[in-house]
């Protein structure tokens, strides 16, 4: 997955001062609620990004794992899609070669 699925950001989910819940609205995981936790990077060799994120399910199927690696790369690419379209860096940021990378 090299694209980020249709997501939106449900602010009538908030509660108190708690990341905003999200969306995703389109593909495999459309109608799944979930919004990010701690999220911790951390450097790697050859100057590339590790991301680990805690993510709390919302709204989701019954017995849906969060662990299924279609899933976890999903919110990843959301994550650095919302990062990227927020980014107040003067040049693009790209993120997708530093934390974009499939474990075997």
């Amino acid at each position: 997955m090299d694209k980020a699925p249709d997501y939106k950001f449900m602010e009538n989910m908030m509660d108190g001062h708690e990341t905003c819940p999200i969306q995703i609205t389109s593909g495999e995981f459309k109608d799944i609620v979930f919004k990010y936790g701690k999220i911790s990077l951390k450097e790697i060799e050859n100057e590339q990004l590790s991301v680990n994120m805690d993510i709390a399910m919302l709204k989701a199927p019954e017995n849906f794992d969060q662990t299924n690696k279609n899933f976890t790369q999903a919110v990843g690419e959301i994550f650095v899609d919302i990062v990227e379209k927020n980014s107040t860096v003067n040049e693009p940021v790209d993120l997708e070669d530093d934390v974009h990378q499939d474990k075997h």
